[in-house]
């Protein structure tokens, strides 16, 4: 009997699986071309790998991150919404571009990002980042808040360079990824139509630091060789991972039930969030069985770097 109280779950969890990835397949694509448009206006060209990555990235959080907050809204994403999140992919993934690939300086990529309008581009990517930033510009739903925003994230992400000193303590690693991970999704809430109440941005900001964290968890492995002081790496015990993990997610909770939307509205918002909050739980399962009954994380060896990989 009892699995048949499970069935109508299981087919609604099922079935938002399949919209997941269908929709994750169609914004792809639709990413694809876009972008090949944007080559075609510029005369230039992508590398090949940042291509790939600004249109999967966005493919992903169109159904995963976005579609979820326009349901607190009762309502279905508008193209215009997807352009602006596609330009939000390509000035994301262009700002990774030129601190990992190019080696900016952060006082030039300062530059570029605040001051558009006295910049005078030296390629293609500079030309495609100030384009897509000036138009995000004139698209948000509050300026002053957006810019705010903007710079929050850029403070953090030049803080994150700490993260590569071996003595620096996990609270400020951690203070850094929750600034980095919740102004990044924050971001987002700009760039919906409707009226954006605080506490829903503060919702886009938690669910940001969670995101975080999963990617930290995930990226383990990545992180470990490059001596990157990631927050897994800084707090060192999984368990007490746990509790910080859990803990964010309570605060979570706290503001979704603060928001002024419908019980049932909120309710699916929750269910929709709920798969991405899961891949946390299942890579902090298999971190505390690599621990064991140790008081830490064992140290990272190349050899068993498989044990790492979620």
């Amino acid at each position: 009997m009892t699995g048949f109280l499970h069935l109508p779950f299981l087919f609604t969890l099922a079935s938002k699986a399949w919209h997941i990835v269908w929709t994750r397949k169609r914004e792809t694509r639709l990413a694809r071309r876009h972008l090949y448009n944007i080559e075609k206006q510029n005369g230039g060209k992508f590398p090949a790998d940042l291509f790939q990555k600004i249109a999967v990235s966005y493919g992903i959080y169109v159904p995963v991150v976005v579609e979820g907050f326009c349901k607190l809204h009762a309502r279905k994403l508008l193209p215009i919404e997807k352009k602006r999140f596609m330009y939000y992919f390509i000035c994301s993934s262009l700002f990774d571009y030129f601190v990992d690939e190019v080696h900016m300086p952060f006082d030039k990529m300062q530059h570029l990002a605040f001051y558009p309008e006295s910049t005078l581009p030296a390629s293609f990517e500079e030309t495609v980042f100030l384009e897509a930033h000036q138009w995000l510009l004139q698209q948000v739903n509050d300026r002053e808040g957006y810019i705010h925003c903007s710079k929050e994230l850029f403070l953090a992400q030049q803080q994150s360079a700490l993260q590569f000193q071996k003595n620096i303590p996990a609270s400020a690693v951690l203070d850094i990824t929750f600034r980095k991970g919740g102004y990044a999704v924050q971001l987002g809430s700009y760039y919906i139509e409707d009226e954006v109440p605080q506490i829903e941005r503060q919702i886009w900001f938690q669910l940001g630091v969670l995101i975080q964290l999963i990617n930290d968890l995930f990226d383990v492995w990545k992180d470990a060789p490059q001596e990157i002081r990631s927050s897994v790496l800084a707090v060192q015990d999984i368990r007490r991972y746990a509790e910080i993990f859990e803990h964010q997610v309570e605060i979570l909770w706290q503001f979704i039930e603060q928001h002024p939307a419908a019980p049932i509205t909120k309710q699916d918002f929750l269910f929709h969030i709920a798969g991405t909050l899961s891949f946390g739980y299942i890579a902090i399962h298999q971190l505390s069985q690599l621990q064991g009954g140790k008081p830490h994380l064992p140290p990272y060896a190349i050899a068993h770097r498989k044990d790492w990989i979620i």
